[in-house]
């Protein structure tokens, strides 16, 4: 019985060896997969069966068989590439995509991705990238179908206009304020530089009314006490219908700081109160100047201070912008995906999503480099890019096979000299057993 039993033991582990030679085979053919992940077969002995020796009670084994194939989610290499929507997750997680003629949702590592004649983020597979879609500059909390909007960025009048500076306090004191020492500011009198010039300090920048058109206006400051001043925001008259580089006042008001400099008091009073007024052909354009305090004392995104240094303006900031074409897309490492368009504006677009499982040894390969979510996976945990366990994206980058091939030739041989020296048995055990019917 012991000749027919090797036989079956050796014939185990031919399977076993050409079991670990196939799943060698899928490795090596998928080296240039981006985002594979290797398999590794793992085997175990069978149930030995029990003899009796001359010592007692003994146990010969009688082969082995493969236990599982598992799949090793180790990190693969990450490689540049010239596609911004090309996508490498560095640390844990997988993209979540969704087939539309299926039910469900499916995962990969692979983050090779484009846009279609919709704007959706699809796979090279056409699934949809699952992430959180961005409206007026702003994530929605819920996970759906990523969507691009490719068409034109649709112009936006100025509301806001943040001003960062610093007013020198050797300016000397006025004790005729500008409104009230000669200018009227009604746009067909006075002109724009005659303001500056009499002003303490004076700043400009482009504002945008609600057809996209950029006009400058023009903040002058002027010191009339040693912790007061007073500030005129004047655009050109000609861009409301009235003489071309003639002061229109939009807004004024008044500014107090203390002994260290801090702004502590702020007021601001628009013309349009009592002079209803609109850029040429535009709607009525109310501009919020934020100078670091409202006029409740409340903080804002502005910053005025006073030093014993000249002025200076340190940056400003306004919130118009004119229509402009989307011209390229970036995302960072926590997945946003922002645009930049032809008029210099940055807008959000979305967020890419990432799926955090508690078991990836339960997820299931289904082909084109995709897995399936299982009872013994359990649930995906799906969130931003970069935090609980996620790991972070990299743009301009894919994610190589992490399979090694120099380990993979390594356990080809063996496996090879492992199905030799398992058929040799039986070819060994098979010329006895000719014996053996001989001798009988």
């Amino acid at each position: 019985m012991s000749l027919f039993s090797t036989l079956s033991t050796a014939s185990s582990g031919l399977s076993m060896a050409g079991t670990k030679l196939a799943v060698i085979g899928d490795n090596i053919a998928n080296i240039n997969t981006i985002g594979f992940k290797g398999a590794r077969a793992q085997f175990a002995d069978l149930v030995a069966r029990d003899s009796m020796g001359l010592s007692g009670p003994t146990q010969i084994g009688t082969g082995g068989a493969t236990d599982t194939v598992s799949t090793l989610f180790g990190q693969g290499s990450i490689t540049e590439s010239q596609n911004a929507l090309d996508l490498a997750i560095s640390g844990n997680g997988f993209f979540q995509v969704k087939d539309q003629t299926q039910q469900g949702y499916l995962f990969t590592r692979d983050g090779q991705f484009s846009l279609d004649e919709k704007g959706y983020i699809v796979s090279a597979g056409g699934q949809r990238l699952q992430g959180y879609n961005a409206e007026e500059n702003s994530l929605s909390t819920i996970v759906t179908d990523l969507r691009v909007d490719r068409s034109a960025l649709q112009q936006k009048a100025t509301e806001t206009l943040e001003l960062n500076a610093v007013l020198s306090t050797e300016a000397d004191f006025s004790t005729t304020p500008i409104f009230s020492g000669g200018f009227t500011l009604d746009g067909n009198t006075d002109s724009i530089d005659d303001l500056a010039a009499a002003s303490d300090f004076a700043t400009s920048i482009n504002i945008y009314d609600s057809l996209g058109s950029p006009h400058n206006v023009t903040i002058a400051f002027e010191r009339q006490t040693a912790g007061d001043w007073g500030w005129y925001a004047v655009v050109d008259g000609g861009d409301i219908g009235e003489t071309e580089d003639c002061a229109f006042q939009i807004a004024s008001g008044s500014l107090s700081f203390d002994g260290d400099g801090e702004l502590t008091g702020f007021t601001q009073v628009n013309t349009s109160a009592t002079l209803p007024w609109n850029f040429t052909g535009a709607e009525d354009n109310d501009v919020d100047f934020e100078f670091g305090l409202d006029a409740f004392g409340a903080e804002n995104d502005g910053n005025l201070r006073a030093i014993s240094g000249p002025s200076a303006v340190t940056g400003v900031i306004q919130d118009g912008y004119g229509s402009g074409d989307l011209i390229q897309m970036t995302v960072d490492d926590n997945g946003n995906i922002n645009g930049t368009y032809t008029n210099g504006e940055d807008i959000l677009l979305g967020q890419v999503s990432l799926a955090e499982f508690p078991s990836y040894a339960g997820l299931k390969r289904v082909g084109r480099n995709l897995y399936q979510s299982t009872q013994l996976a359990g649930d995906p945990a799906v969130g931003t890019p970069g935090t609980g366990t996620r790991g972070n994206l990299i743009s301009f980058a894919l994610e190589q096979a992490n399979v090694d091939l120099e380990d993979q030739f390594v356990d080809m041989i063996q496996s090879q000299r492992t199905y030799q020296a398992n058929a040799r048995v039986i070819t060994t055990t098979d010329g006895t057993l000719q014996e053996l019917v001989q001798l009988l």
